[in-house]
């Protein structure tokens, strides 16, 4: 794309295809532009920059089909007739047998009231005539906008980006664009901005390609989900690296859902100068960005404050004012006011989902920065580290789920409940040379849609299967018996015991053999800590009891929350 100044389309001739729409401008349409053309001038500033005309050239070199940008053309087109400028650029419209319209717009200047006689007529016409209204208010505007019309490129001017395809692909252009396939967005104009007023060339080719990197590497999502939540992705049509760009021109996300241009706008009236400092700052920015994204632990504490709704800015500003270390702990600091309760023990299932969902992506994030300091001890072993994927918190639906069944049943189909007895008869095998079980059990297969015998046979095998359980009822709510896990394995579950949990889970985690049963089960992102929990590798006890989820385990998972998160909450040690 190159810019183009309008006095630079003098003697061009534009060819409207049949397939492009009439004029539709309103007289408010008009004026707002001219007030724009005044405010321009008033500002000092270099540069008005219109948007995108997106052209084909015929094969005479001053002829040229108008793809995109017909109602400016003819709105620029009756400004310059208006102020009498001569040696304007012409119209040829294709669906035309004549050149009635041609004709009419060549002679606009002699109207003197709208003409209805043809629907373009109409809005030509009208348009015209604001045009008039708008000078005859200010007859001192005439000569300042005549001259910023006159205007050549180097001088403050009024600018289109001129955007050129081949001959031959355009109806194929015509079509992109006005289906929305092809967009010049927000970073496209950016991006022309710059390369247009770089005047060295090596400078332009080291732009281009500095600009590639970036947004190649923010469409990383590792790297982007650091940064953004999942509900301020960059609009339709725009791109990620919007984000630097509204950084720098100190644009809010909310103005930017109003005018995702708005940047493009700012920096259009830059100097070159400007321009080229405006991108130094950004470069900078993207730098920090980067080396933040590279340490393990400001890539966490940074993604876990934007998942809990942190300004990016805030963050970027604060990094920039502090050393390294005291970064880290003002990170923490902000952290810990994101938590719901001043101590572990009072977070329980009845607490929102929020509140949950944060204390467990927190003690996932501590846990892997711990493994992290002792890999880092180790120079072979530290590139093994494992970073938590920010963007599954977003892409996957996550539950919390209790880790010991409840006492409560709510298998209520058939079909549910005879699945049910199959996995707990092959989990729990040896339970069943109880007399009793049997017989229960013979009651419950032998009519499965009535509640009360399956509802007995449901409380004694939770009952017998757990050797050590979780007494309490507080606990049973309580987080030393809750997990973080996907909604898929989630529903895999089912009401199952701990056994068939801990199989799914296992497969889900990936370690999946294709003769296995659950063939709904599919593989995901398990967070380590819930891995961790149905492999029983908090228990460090040797007679660990695989069967089922006890009170030792409860106090074992909860002794390592208090462990790796005392730096968040008050403690029982009081730390």
């Amino acid at each position: 794309m190159d810019l183009k100044a309008i006095s630079e389309l003098k003697g061009l001739t534009f060819v409207i295809p049949y397939q492009q729409r009439g004029y539709k401008w309103t007289p408010d349409n008009v004026k707002v532009l001219l007030d724009d053309f005044n405010s321009f001038i008033d500002s000092k500033k270099t540069l008005y920059c219109l948007q995108p005309i997106a052209i084909a050239k015929c094969t005479d070199s001053y002829r040229f089909v108008v793809i995109d940008g017909q109602q400016r053309l003819t709105t620029l087109y009756l400004i310059w007739k208006y102020l009498q400028l001569n040696d304007t650029y012409k119209f040829e419209f294709e669906r035309d047998d004549d050149d009635e319209r041609k004709d009419f717009l060549e002679n606009i200047s002699t109207i003197e009231e709208i003409n209805d006689n043809k629907i373009d007529f109409f809005y030509i016409s009208r348009a015209y005539l604001a045009i008039k209204e708008w000078f005859e208010a200010d007859k001192a505007n005439e000569k300042k906008i005549k001259e910023l019309l006159l205007a050549p490129k180097d001088k403050p001017s009024v600018q289109v980006l001129w955007y050129e395809v081949e001959e031959k692909k355009e109806h194929e252009a015509f079509r992109d664009i006005n289906s929305g396939k092809i967009q010049l967005s927000n970073s496209d104009l950016i991006k022309a901005l710059l390369l247009n007023n770089t005047n060295n060339f090596e400078n332009r080719q080291q732009i281009a390609a500095q600009f590639e990197l970036m947004e190649r590497q923010l469409a990383e999502d590792r790297f982007w989900y650091m940064l953004q939540r999942k509900d301020i992705e960059p609009l339709k049509g725009q791109s990620r690296i919007d984000l630097l760009f509204n950084m720098e021109a100190n644009i809010k996300n909310e103005d930017y859902q109003i005018d995702s241009r708005k940047s493009f706008f700012l920096f259009s009236n830059y100097s070159t100068e400007k321009l080229l400092i405006m991108w130094k700052n950004i470069r900078e920015k993207y730098q920090r960005l980067r080396d933040l994204f590279e340490d393990p632990y400001t890539f966490h504490y940074i993604g876990f404050l934007i998942y809990c709704g942190h300004e990016l800015n805030d963050i970027v500003n604060e990094y920039s004012s502090r050393p390294k270390t005291e970064f880290r702990s003002y990170l923490k600091t902000e952290i810990k006011k994101q938590m719901f309760h001043n101590r572990l023990e009072e977070y329980s299932y009845e607490d929102s989902k929020v509140a949950l969902r944060r204390l467990f992506v927190l003690h996932n994030i501590e846990t892997l920065l711990y493994r992290y300091e002792d890999l880092s001890s180790h120079k072979a072993l530290r590139f093994s580290f494992e970073n938590f994927p920010f963007e599954l918190l977003y892409t996957q639906t996550w539950n919390i789920e209790h880790i010991a069944s409840h006492t409560d049943n709510d298998l209520k189909k058939q079909k549910d409940r005879e699945d049910w007895i199959k996995s707990v008869t092959t989990d729990f095998e040896s339970l069943f040379n109880d007399d009793k079980l049997k017989i229960l059990k013979q009651e419950a297969e032998a009519d499965l849609n009535n509640d009360e015998n399956f509802n007995q046979l449901y409380e004694y095998i939770i009952k017998k299967a757990n050797d050590n359980p979780i007494e309490n009822e507080e606990d049973k709510n309580g987080i030393g018996n809750l997990v973080l896990l996907d909604e898929h394995t989630n529903k895999s579950f089912h009401n199952s015991l701990f056994p068939r949990k801990r199989r799914i889970v296992i497969m889900a985690s990936g370690l999946r053999n294709k003769k296995d049963p659950q063939e709904n089960v599919e593989p995901v992102y398990v967070p380590i800590c819930t891995q961790q929990v149905y492999t029983k590798s908090y228990n460090k006890q040797s007679n660990v009891n695989l069967n089922c989820w006890g009170q030792d385990d409860y106090d074992a998972y909860l002794s390592d929350m208090r462990e790796k998160l005392k730096f968040y909450f008050d403690t029982n040690q009081g730390e």
